[in-house]
């Protein structure tokens, strides 16, 4: 591991725990130390220290975090995150009157190709029809990882949201989901479908014979009785996307249009049900998206208008 020398350890270290005490999330917090342990690194190396930071020096910064430990490059979106991190510790410093201004946003605006986006062209991820998602459900080897496929297909959830639901923010007889709070979530309650229902009733069968099965909550879990992993989740879904010929295990961080991940289905419901003459609103509420207006704030949006407006553009898969 690089060094870090003591002056830019101790920034890093007061800049999280500022983030801290702003009441960042803890997985954040992990984030950002990760990539200002990255920036804090490479600084030391050229024998700079976060306050001696300039528009024109970024650039040496740049030259070397670009590029992993692999030697690989960074994709955009991981190289704008690296910057975000940087930009709120510079921001935290100049707030404290350790530096005049914080040169990172205008650095960026300059130098870093904007997120998701290459030659100002947007990278098309990967959206499958729902014939090939047939294809991949089918190809998943027992009911927990069909189940899961289905779930993210019918709600759009984040790889991290699924991961965190337990049995009881299932309910099969209403036929909703409860997603745990986030910051990047608004409607929490999601609907599902027959066919979603169907899915996860086998698996909660199939889930008592599994370990812990009576006192662990999760609401999927490995063989070991505890909740599944989250490089486990992301690599069933890469496995049966690879078995189906819809992934490319060789393609780089920037080939998004070349992979089957989790992502692909929040693709893939947006696009079903919008083709299907769903509101936007509603899509809006189902993929957890902030209200588009001020008039949202205080317009409601009716459960019953969410289920019936997504019961009827759903499809079913099976």
């Amino acid at each position: 591991m690089n060094l870090i020398s003591a002056t830019n350890s101790t920034i890093i270290e007061r800049t999280l725990q500022d983030l801290k005490l702003q009441g960042k999330a803890d997985s954040t917090i992990a984030c950002y130390r990760s990539d200002l342990n990255k920036c804090g690194a490479a600084l030391t190396t050229i024998d700079l220290d976060f306050t001696d930071l300039t528009k024109k020096n970024l650039t040496s910064l740049l030259e070397i975090v670009q590029t992993n430990q692999a030697g690989l490059q960074l994709s955009p979106g991981r190289l704008s995150g690296v910057f975000s991190a940087l930009s709120s510790l510079m921001e935290f410093l100049e707030f404290n009157d350790e530096i005049d201004t914080n040169p990172v946003p205008s650095f960026r605006k300059r130098y870093l190709t904007p997120y998701k986006r290459q030659g100002g062209l947007e990278l098309p991820r990967f959206c499958p029809t729902t014939e090939q998602v047939r294809t991949v459900v089918s190809l998943a080897p027992d009911s927990r990882d069909k189940a899961i496929h289905i779930l993210f297909a019918k709600t759009g959830l984040r790889k991290k949201e699924l991961r965190a639901l337990d049995v009881d923010d299932i309910n099969l007889v209403e036929k909703y989901v409860m997603a745990k709070p986030s910051a990047k979530r608004t409607g929490r309650k999601l609907p599902l479908d027959d066919e979603c229902c169907l899915f996860l009733a086998e698996w909660l069968h199939d889930r008592r014979f599994f370990k812990n099965a009576s006192s662990e909550t999760a609401l999927f879990i490995g063989p070991l009785g505890a909740r599944i992993g989250r490089n486990k989740l992301g690599e069933l879904i890469t496995r049966d996307g690879l078995a189906a010929g819809l992934h490319d295990p060789n393609a780089t961080a920037r080939q998004v249009d070349r992979k089957f991940t989790p992502h692909v289905y929040r693709h893939y419901l947006t696009t079903i049900l919008r083709d299907n003459k769903c509101s936007e609103r509603v899509i809006r509420y189902i993929r957890g998206d902030a209200d588009a207006s001020i008039i949202d704030r205080y317009d409601h949006l009716k459960w019953e208008t969410v289920t019936d407006e997504y019961v009827g553009c759903i499809e079913n898969i099976y």
